[in-house]
């Protein structure tokens, strides 16, 4: 199974629509099995992808706070055909605060369901908070890539430094974890946006096919479907094609 962090550590920058369009072109144009992990305290993932399950199916009971915490896991349906999750709670945010206070959490936990799902799953994709959390390290300490969805923005540029840092620090734990490469998201054209990228390539890291800004990716959070379902041609929709084409083709090869 290849296990994919989606991190930034700025918010707004599409790791949550990244992780539901991957997941759904992953199952739909390769035939791939994907387990999604939600590890973000806010539960967007988490919410998008069992609104279309019954209400009783809809419990996060075995979520990602429980096996954090030392409980089972209970990996639940989606209205997707091939992709399952592992649901987030808020209680997430409380673990992070009693982890500070010396109750910390089981950091390996994701690693052992990665052993145990092995065979089951193809990706593993986890939608990291924006924060370096207790689950944010667990997900680093599973994972063998991490994948950086970014707006060509100064903030997000200058973010960056710290993002690297706190993943260079993670790969004394992992070695075997690199950077995929950015994805530039929302992007449009501009002159800030066109020196924004080049900055980014003269940096050594791998930039991806760039995600068009969209209106249909606002719209396809209020329908609760992934855009090759909603807006199949819309501008974004066809640029997270050729980046999961891109990706799957060697984007895992560049490192940090």
């Amino acid at each position: 199974m290849n296990v994919t962090a989606i991190m930034n550590l700025k918010g707004g920058t599409a790791k949550t629509v990244t992780a539901i369009n991957m997941a759904a072109i992953l199952y739909r144009y390769h035939s791939q099995r994907v387990l999604l992990v939600d590890a973000d305290s806010q539960c967007n993932l988490t919410e998008f992808m069992t609104a279309e399950q019954p209400e009783a199916q809809r419990g996060t009971d075995g979520g990602l706070y429980d096996l954090l915490t030392g409980k089972q896991a209970v990996i639940r349906q989606t209205g997707i055909p091939c992709v399952d999750i592992l649901p987030a709670t808020d209680d997430l945010m409380a673990l992070d605060v009693n982890k500070a206070g010396g109750n910390g959490a089981d950091v390996m936990a994701l690693t052992e369901l990665r052993r145990q799902y092995d065979e089951r799953y193809d990706y593993m994709l986890i939608d990291c908070p924006p924060a370096f959390s207790a689950a944010a390290v667990a997900a680093l300490i599973a994972a063998d890539r991490v994948i950086i969805p970014m707006k060509l923005d100064a903030f997000g540029i200058r973010g960056m430094a710290n993002l690297m840092c706190q993943i260079r620090n993670m790969q004394k734990v992992n070695p075997a974890l690199t950077v995929a490469g950015i994805l530039p998201t929302m992007c449009y054209k501009s002159e800030q946006m066109t020196e924004a990228a080049q900055m980014l390539q003269n940096s050594g890291l791998r930039v991806f096919h760039a995600v068009r800004r969209s209106t249909m990716v606002d719209e396809m959070t209020f329908l609760q479907t992934p855009l090759i379902n909603s807006s199949p041609r819309c501008g974004a929709c066809i640029d997270y094609r050729a980046f999961v084409k891109e990706f799957m083709n060697g984007g895992e090869h560049h490192g940090v």
